[in-house]
């Protein structure tokens, strides 16, 4: 039996244990301190995931540590005000001088061994004496995608803003190994236009960007994408930064022409060019190396419109989104690359990412205590129940999930076939999102609500990829964007027992096989992961019933 742990200290920092290859447990460190997108040493990560698979540090083999350069992890830099300023200088002046791959290895020659004991101290400090390494960032990326795509043989594609010097990355795997086909530098960064743009909509680079994905339906991309024609490309198998710009230089250049077109075009065509840029790389090398079957990870392939572009390819026989496809994500990578120093690994096929803590009776009414609940016989219809009765039921159950989405563990449920709960529930949260809801639906029904389901079957079970609606999704107005779009969580029997049966008996009553499912959170948190998480939540008004386990608490709760 061998175990391997990955750690990622960046922007959402957090830590993957594998056993055997296979991942066991899987938790951000944001759902345990409660700060959103922590960037740092994830201690209490760290200690979650030995504690849900019960074992002690001495028990780990490997340790796999996500980042060569250390610029994001402030905290390992030996002389981190020294460093930054240097980096920001390189940052600034090297784009306006060379391209290609020199800002890149610049980087690298700079920064590489620069990480500094912060980890390696506090793994000694525990306990945990297991050897480390540290791995590229874009190849944990890859990793991450390829070990859990479930084909021995795949083309795996990263892309996101920027990680050890790099925007993305092309690998084969082939057989449990990865094979670097084509690295691309952060200077021809798409990642980085989409976030200047979401930047100039009002909203926050790295965290906003699907609030500008759901704006874009509302526009026309004509003009812009001309606009975007003249920045960035796709030209000899990469990306291509036309502009010559990085940074502020880049939102400056855009900025002289803002007020000449609407916001919401902007929006649009920045979303179309990363459709065509995106789709034009996957058919480039999926061409390039006769690979159909495509995994993808990184920052980037959160935008769910990009990956159902790269799914409608005539070329592209099936396409996997590792479900935390960010940066929280690449601990997972880690983990993989360090267990296969020593061992053989094989692609496998994830049955759920229900990868977090859960909690005991014990624990529900400790954080229950002061409110009247009852414990339910059949919690699953009485859920169904209120749900058909138009109110929202905030649901906590089991395992947390792994990754950004919401799967029916730490969900809120709600009627689809009302436009009105769009609102509502954003009211109710304080968001201000321009997505739509998403849908959790059985697997006996996605087929006929949504075209071209088959080909995305995998993908659709983590919510990480949208689809046309076909004639049976008119009802559904809560879920379906205004562009025909929906992002499904379909829903087997064997990834959620539990969550199934409440889809069943919600079409027992309703003959509706999908309801709303979003994140069970207030809009700045991250999703809820303790029990006193989702009492505090329900607490602000976030829900009209708590189904907590199998109890389950009366009527809105107001502070």
């Amino acid at each position: 039996m061998t175990y391997t742990l990955g750690i990622t200290e960046g922007h959402d920092a957090g830590a993957t244990l594998l056993k055997d290859g296979k991942i066991v447990a899987a938790v951000n460190e944001e759902r345990l301190n409660r700060q959103k997108m922590f960037c740092g040493l994830p201690i209490l990560s760290i200690n979650k995931v030995l504690e849900i698979e019960g074992i002690k540090p001495i028990d780990i083999d490997g340790v796999g540590i996500a980042g060569t350069l250390g610029v994001m992890a402030r905290l390992s830099w030996d002389n981190p005000d020294f460093m930054k300023k240097l980096y920001m200088f390189i940052c600034k002046h090297s784009p306006n001088l060379v391209g290609s791959m020199f800002f890149a290895n610049l980087q690298r020659n700079i920064f590489e061994h620069k990480r500094g004991k912060v980890v390696p101290n506090y793994l000694e400090s525990i306990g945990i004496l297991a050897p480390y390494c540290f791995y590229d960032h874009h190849k944990c990326h890859a990793a991450s995608a390829y070990y859990t795509c479930g084909k021995k043989h795949a083309l795996i594609i990263t892309s996101d803003g920027s990680g050890d010097g790099l925007s993305s990355s092309v690998y084969v795997g082939n057989d449990g190994h990865l094979e670097l086909i084509k690295e691309i530098s952060t200077f021809h960064s798409l990642g980085y236009y989409y976030a200047y743009v979401t930047n100039l909509l009002g909203w926050r680079m790295f965290l906003d960007e699907g609030k500008c994905t759901g704006l874009a339906a509302h526009g026309r991309y004509k003009d812009t994408l001309r606009f975007f024609d003249k920045c960035i490309d796709f030209i000899d198998g990469q990306p291509v930064n036309k502009l010559q710009l990085m940074g502020t230089d880049v939102i400056k250049y855009i900025k002289k022409s803002w007020d000449k077109l609407p916001k919401v075009n902007w929006a649009a065509g920045i979303q179309k060019k990363c459709e065509q840029i995106m789709r034009r790389m996957v058919d480039y090398y999926i061409k390039k190396t006769t690979i159909r079957d495509v995994a993808v990870a990184g920052g980037l392939f959160a935008n769910v419109r990009i990956n159902q572009a790269i799914l409608e390819s005539p070329y592209i026989d099936s396409l996997f989104i590792h479900p935390h496809m960010g940066d929280g994500g690449i601990a997972t990578g880690a983990a993989f690359l360090n267990f296969t120093e020593l061992n053989e690994l094989k692609p496998y096929k994830l049955n759920n990412v229900f990868f977090g803590p859960s909690y005991t009776d014990m624990d529900y009414e400790k954080a229950l205590e002061g409110l009247s609940y009852t414990k339910e016989k059949n919690i699953a219809k009485t859920i169904a129940e209120k749900i058909a009765d138009k109110k929202v039921v905030a649901r906590f159950y089991g395992r947390m999930e792994y990754g950004p989405r919401a799967l029916g563990n730490r969900s809120l449920l709600a009627d689809p076939t009302d436009k009105k709960i769009n609102d509502m529930i954003n009211k109710r949260l304080v968001r201000t999102e321009t997505m739509p809801l998403a849908p959790s639906i059985l697997d006996t029904s996605a087929a006929e609500c949504f075209d071209n389901w088959e080909k995305g079957k995998y993908p659709s079970e983590f919510m990480t990829i949208t689809f046309n609606g076909l004639e049976a999704s008119k009802p559904y107005k809560a879920v379906m964007h205004l562009d025909n779009t929906a992002r499904p969580q379909v829903v087997t029997p064997d990834s959620n027992p539990q969550y199934y049966e409440i889809l069943k008996e919600y079409q027992k009553i309703t003959g509706n096989p999908l309801f709303v499912n979003t994140s069970f959170n207030m809009h700045g948190e991250p999703i809820v992961c303790s029990p006193e998480d989702a009492v505090r939540s329900f607490k602000k008004g976030c829900a009209d019933y708590l189904a907590i386990g199998d109890y389950f608490v009366e009527g809105m709760i107001n502070d």
